[in-house]
């Protein structure tokens, strides 16, 4: 074989595509990361471990061992390495440090498919699907438990500071721990009985118990957060229900005093004809207070008043039974497609339509949609505007997941089209009574019943559904990075399927560029 391993790749192998890619990506933000005294270990060229994990990525190796074992076996991996093999803990190391830069990598990658012109605004489409979190359901506690933990964790740290303390004194005091009797088998003494693996284990210990403090008070956070918005969220409607009971409480007070006033008109008119002396046929009207009316108005009144009261008294109740994960806190016990319950990420995309393009990509923190619509629409203004794209997206189709009245009402740039139900073959016809639904909902079945309306959103599911289909035949529907590094993770999904959209449209007009002449 030859000595040279770029001789051993074709000269349109995917490497030589992620090379020159990546060549063209502002890595400046990896650069910066690095400080520029010399000092510490020389590390590796940011440029070759982003174009590494790009190549990788985009053959569907994303374990950092599956990384490191490609430098070996992989000839696409060791032209881009230079033959250099950095190991996993160093691929692993390198994701958590510029997992900033790393999110940066979506709208490189956007660039780069605009320079192929694959991105149009004129459309686009957003969904989510669920995917398989690195934590297991077993490690959902509830705020109780996890306040105990939290409560453990201390004591042990505490205790295991105070023996430190004591040993160090001991130390000082020329009382050093000499070796146990019976030899090296106790516990705390090495294989030579001196004592020295015993405490490294002994100082490591608290180190590990400070850790998990540290995931656990993070733990404790998420949940803070999540009871928040959930209180915000009943307080709203606890608020909502009491406008609406108020409301009631004023129409059914001006229906009692409008049975008060006929009845007591009709009492009168009787009166003043016998007063007259004519005797009015049918017997005497019964008074206001007595009226079959005005009671059952009255009534009605009581019970409207009563309701208001206890809604405005209400509070929003603490979810006491809400569980949160200690091993991976943003992740939640969510329900799966096909039945069942896992530890799972609801995962929004939101794509162009025609090339399929990833403008957005993020994590939402509910099991359903509705609230995702505009974040998502927000974080991919945000991607395009790094991208230097200025352009306004124009139309954006949402499944029915999608649809409330906030949505529809809320001001943004994108003209909304969102099933009301379910849609027969993408014809914008509503699922529900157009009498019964509100104002903005009408509005929308209206827009879906245009013919435009129609073409629109019959553009959606060939436009996202795909993307998720790729990523997951590619990736699989698991995340491996816990916390916030699985935004990192996400982004370089996207990333790695936008960028052989890109590399696709290159060898392509490369083609027709060498079969023009000819031609």
């Amino acid at each position: 074989m030859p000595a040279d391993p770029r001789q051993w790749l074709p000269g349109r192998h995917l490497a030589w595509s992620v090379l020159e890619q990546a060549g063209q990506m502002d890595l400046s933000a990896f650069e910066n990361a690095y400080r520029a005294d010399g000092k510490g270990r020389r590390p590796y060229d940011p440029a070759m471990m982003t174009g590494l994990l790009l190549y990788c990525y985009c053959k569907g190796l994303r374990s950092s061992r599956e990384i490191e074992m490609a430098t070996f076996d992989d000839v696409g991996a060791r032209v881009i390495c230079g033959n250099l093999h950095p190991d996993h803990s160093t691929v692993a190391h390198f994701v958590r440090r510029h997992a900033r830069a790393i999110c940066g990598l979506l709208p490189e990658s956007v660039k780069a498919c605009a320079r192929e012109g694959l991105v149009s605004l004129e459309v686009v489409a957003g969904d989510g699907t669920k995917l398989k979190a690195s934590a297991s359901k077993a490690a959902n506690v509830t705020g109780e438990e996890l306040e105990a933990q939290i409560a453990e964790l201390e004591e042990l740290i505490a205790a295991g500071v105070a023996a430190w303390v004591a040993e160090q004194l001991a130390c000082d005091d020329g009382d050093a721990p000499g070796p146990r009797a019976g030899g090296g088998d106790g516990p705390g003494t090495g294989a030579g009985g001196d004592g020295t693996a015993g405490r490294v284990k002994a100082k490591k210990t608290p180190e590990r118990a400070a850790q998990t403090l540290a995931r656990r008070k993070a733990a404790r956070g998420q949940l803070a957060a999540r009871q928040a918005a959930r209180s915000d969220k009943e307080q709203g409607k606890l608020e909502a229900r009491a406008a609406e009971l108020t409301g009631r409480v004023a129409r059914k007070q001006e229906a009692a005093e409008r049975a008060w006033q006929a009845a007591a008109g009709k009492l009168e008119a009787w009166e003043a004809k016998a007063a007259a002396g004519r005797p009015p046929r049918g017997r005497k009207p019964w008074a206001p207070d007595a009226d079959r009316d005005v009671i059952r108005t009255q009534a009605q009144l009581a019970k409207a008043r009563a309701a208001a009261a206890a809604a405005l008294a209400a509070a929003p109740a603490p979810d006491g039974a809400a569980l949160v994960n200690t091993t991976d806190w943003t992740s939640r016990i969510m329900p799966l497609k096909k039945g069942g319950f896992d530890q799972l990420f609801n995962v929004q995309a939101l794509a162009t339509a025609g090339r399929q393009v990833i403008i957005a990509i993020m994590r939402h923190d509910n099991p359903a949609d509705t609230e995702a619509l505009h974040p998502l629409l927000e974080q991919g203004r945000a991607v395009l505007d790094a991208a230097g794209i200025t352009a306004p997206i124009v139309k954006a189709a949402f499944d029915t997941g999608y649809a409330s009245d906030a949505n529809f009402t809320a001001a943004g740039g994108a003209e909304l089209y969102v099933a009301l139900g379910r849609q027969a073959g993408g014809t914008g016809r509503a699922g529900r009574d157009p009498a019964a639904m509100t104002q903005s909902w009408q509005d929308m079945a209206a827009r879906l019943g245009t013919p435009g309306g129609k073409a629109v959103y019959g553009r959606r599911a060939a436009t996202i559904e795909p993307v998720f289909a790729q990523l997951t035949a590619r990736l699989g529907r698991d995340l491996h990075y816990r916390g916030d590094m699985a935004d990192a993770e996400l982004s370089l999904w996207a990333a790695s399927h936008n960028l052989l959209k890109a590399i696709k449209a290159a060898t392509a007009r490369q083609a027709r560029a060498v079969l023009a002449p000819a031609a």
